[in-house]
């Protein structure tokens, strides 16, 4: 069965974590919009701006950025897109001033902006026929389950403390994926 050695396989498991990646920015944070908006003394509508800044890069960079990872490669944008995420959403839990938080939540947008779009491209790279099927149908499990599981482990720590929920994309370690993401560029039609 092509799901059992696609377990096995390091860079499918990478791509994994990319896909929780792309989703915890959205997903573990809204349950303590409530504690945020007490903290920072904002609306509802102002907190809603921590989703939307979050977001609009994606909108706007995707087709760029998928552009560019096919010039001069996945791996390439995919690191400094995981640090960029990082480092912004840790800086996140340190601010007290809404209008920096936005400007971290853009960046870290920015970051998050090539997770989703590279993940399911990185696995076409990889995979053929059946193992490229599996990969992706699991692929969609993987964001599902880090959808429904995030507004859990984002809102659980936002009662002890608020800027857990901020805070969790700190773990996003970029020298494990550069030193062990085995993926080969694809040859384009001119080569």
């Amino acid at each position: 069965m092509p799901q059992e050695k696609l377990f096995k396989d390091r860079n499918f498991r990478i791509v994994q974590g990319v896909t929780l990646m792309a989703v915890l920015g959205v997903s573990s944070i809204s349950p303590a919009f409530p504690r945020i908006m007490e903290a920072l003394n904002i609306s509802e509508a102002e907190v809603g701006m921590l989703i939307v800044a979050f977001t609009i890069p994606g909108v706007v960079l995707t087709p760029f950025i998928g552009i560019l990872a096919d010039r001069i490669g996945r791996k390439r944008i995919l690191v400094p897109s995981l640090f960029l995420f990082g480092l912004a959403g840790g800086a996140c839990a340190l601010v007290t001033e809404f209008d920096t938080l936005i400007v971290l939540r853009v960046l870290q947008g920015i970051g998050a902006t090539s997770l989703a779009t590279l993940n399911l491209t990185i696995l076409g790279d990889l995979f053929h026929g059946e193992r490229r099927a599996a990969a992706i149908g699991l692929n969609a499990s993987v964001l599902n389950i880090g959808i429904a599981a995030y507004p859990l482990l984002g809102g659980s720590p936002g009662d002890i403390r608020l800027e857990l929920p901020l805070s969790p994309a700190v773990g996003c370690h970029t020298h494990w994926p550069y030193r062990h993401f085995r993926v080969k560029q694809p040859r384009t039609q001119e080569q």
